[in-house]
């Protein structure tokens, strides 16, 4: 058992300095780092790699296939490969390669982001057995990791979700579900977390371990069955009487781990943000194509129902790819700004604010371009064998998520105002 009391620099109250910050590559890796992402652009371009996503989305589960794929050709390990650095692939490659794989799979995108989050945590997490055998083998691209720290998706309340755990001697039992474990159908390790029994209720104390997928204690619901990111197998997981040796555990108070470097937070929220680009891009060229081919009948003015033409020689519909491709351009532009200024920042709050911005403007894209391409495409579009019927209800589940758009117009109006904002949800806090 590992007590984080006794490492300082882990159980600060805070957030660590911004020191560490890597949103470009070093000189040396930045060709091994466009490299893998030309590797993703290829798979992720065959006919194949869509249709196992099609098909996955489908179904409700995770496209196995195209992550494996993901896998060898080093993408899953990305976060912590020692050939990319002491601190992994930089924000930069990260986001890029996001953005490729949500153009044709957001779901397995996403599942990998969640994952690379995972493993970046736990790269940081002193030495035990079970956090260096899931290290070893995420590294080397033979694992994944998944993590359920949300309210189980079947419930609302979260003082009847999450996990507990009891203190038997040489062992802690972990008991519990909790939700959204995305990469849960692929995964071969989850990071569990549970609240100790009997510790003080105002400040209690928090064990974090590692969970071996499929183990004796630890069973996943497979039960996703969102209908947007359908097929990122973020399933419940949950805990019955999972014993784990004290030796494979960290301890500490929980207010330690409900912080993690502005790098991580910004490793996993940017990399969200370029799901939700990948996604708009996709969505946009759906438009484009779609207007340039619908012909006749209610493809133009229902104002003009008997003069027959091509939607995209209709005005309404040339604004409104207009204004799909302003909020696509500037939501790609100001992410890849963000990310290459990241390295010269030199004070938190400035970062905090800028990065609050840049989610609020990526989530405003999103809304923009997934109800522009519903309105733009008409009924013919959003039929099931097409694939705006996919994209639309995927960039609709990123509306759903942690970060909603009014509140983030809200703290910007609070930072500008010159009081400290935070920034909490999937990415971290």
């Amino acid at each position: 058992m590992t007590d984080l009391d006794d490492l300082p620099s882990l159980a600060a109250e805070g957030p660590a300095p911004i020191a560490g910050v890597r949103g470009r590559p070093p000189a040396e890796l930045r060709a091994l780092e466009d490299a893998i992402v030309e590797r993703v652009r290829e798979c992720a371009a065959a006919d194949d790699f869509a249709e196992r996503a099609r098909v996955a989305d489908r179904d409700g589960a995770l496209a196995v296939e195209n992550l494996r794929l993901m896998q060898e050709i080093g993408v899953t390990g990305m976060p912590i490969d020692p050939a990319l650095g002491s601190s992994g692939a930089s924000l930069s490659a990260a986001v890029r390669v996001m953005e490729e794989l949500a153009y044709r799979d957001a779901s397995t995108a996403l599942a990998i982001n969640m994952h690379w989050g995972g493993a970046r945590g736990l790269a940081q997490m002193p030495s035990f057995p079970r956090r260096d055998e899931a290290c070893a083998a995420i590294a080397r691209h033979e694992a994944t990791i998944c993590g359920g720290f949300s309210i189980s998706s079947e419930g609302l309340d979260s003082r009847k979700s999450g996990v507990v755990c009891r203190d038997e001697g040489d062992v802690y039992v972990f008991n519990g579900r909790s939700g959204y474990a995305s990469m849960s159908e692929a995964a071969g390790y989850a990071m569990l977390g549970a609240i100790l029994e009997g510790s003080d209720p105002d400040d209690p104390t928090y064990v974090l371990t590692v969970g071996r997928m499929g183990e004796p204690g630890l069973i996943n619901h497979h039960n996703w069955n969102a209908m947007g990111m359908r097929a990122t197998g973020s399933s419940d997981l949950e805990c019955r009487d999972l014993a784990v040796v004290k030796d494979d555990c960290l301890v500490g108070q929980m207010k330690t781990f409900q912080f993690r470097r502005p790098i991580d937070t910004a490793y996993n929220t940017f990399g969200i943000g370029a799901i939700w680009v990948g996604l708009s891009r996709a969505a946009f060229d759906f438009t484009v194509d779609h207007a340039k081919r619908r012909y006749g009948y209610m493809a133009s003015s229902s104002l003009e129902s008997v003069k027959a033409s091509y939607r995209a020689d209709e005005p309404w519909a040339q604004a409104a790819i207009g204004s799909m491709d302003h909020w696509l351009g500037t939501g790609r532009a100001l992410l890849r700004d963000m990310v290459d200024r990241l390295d010269d920042y030199e004070d938190d709050e400035l970062m905090g604010r800028d990065h609050v911005r840049t989610l609020y403007h990526l989530r405003r894209m999103s809304e923009e371009v997934a109800l522009g391409a519903m309105k733009t495409c008409g009924a013919h579009g959003y039929v099931k064998s097409r694939t705006l019927e996919r994209i639309f209800r995927d960039l609709i589940g990123g509306v759903v998520m942690a970060w909603k758009t009014d509140d983030l117009q809200h703290k910007l109006g609070v930072g500008a105002l010159g009081r400290p904002i935070m920034i909490s949800g999937p990415g971290g806090t």
